[in-house]
């Protein structure tokens, strides 16, 4: 067979403190990445049902608003899809915040890696289909209340 492999020598040495700063930093960023997720959803959660409240109050004053205005019985079941797609954002916000119980070993880096991206790439979908939700909703309500305002 073939001779045995010899192992080099490592050298042990104490980090610089240029090294000890830069993971430090390197720390803070992972911390608070995660922090500023959790808190974009938390925020956009309280903004999306201010939201949805308001919708829902107001946009009959909006249409309706004079003594004059008859309710429009074909038109008027669309004025339910904006408070729906609102409530839905304010759902896919709080499953962002939500926190996430996954089994890791906290011993190994790489898994601490793949369970971050993995948070971090949910939470990124979550962002995205909630603002497009949001954005949805309050689009829709404009048109809504144009369209049915002058019929």
């Amino acid at each position: 067979m073939g001779s045995p492999k010899k192992l080099s020598s490592v050298e042990a040495r104490n980090p610089t403190q240029a090294e000890l700063a830069l993971l430090e930093y390197g720390k803070q960023i992972l911390l608070k990445s995660s922090e500023t997720a959790m808190d974009f959803h938390k925020t956009m959660l309280g903004i999306s049902a201010t939201f949805g409240t308001l919708i829902t109050s107001l946009t009959p004053i909006l249409i309706w608003g004079s003594k004059d205005n008859k309710i429009p019985m074909p038109e008027g079941w669309l004025l339910i899809i904006p408070p729906i797609l609102m409530l839905i954002s304010a759902v896919v916000f709080a499953i962002g915040y939500y926190p996430r119980y996954i089994q890791f070993n906290p011993n190994i880096v790489d898994d601490i890696r793949l369970i971050r991206e993995r948070i971090m790439k949910a939470r990124s979908l979550l962002a995205g289909i909630g603002l497009g939700l949001f954005c949805t909703s309050i689009l829709s309500l404009t048109f809504f209340v144009l369209l049915l305002r002058e019929t």
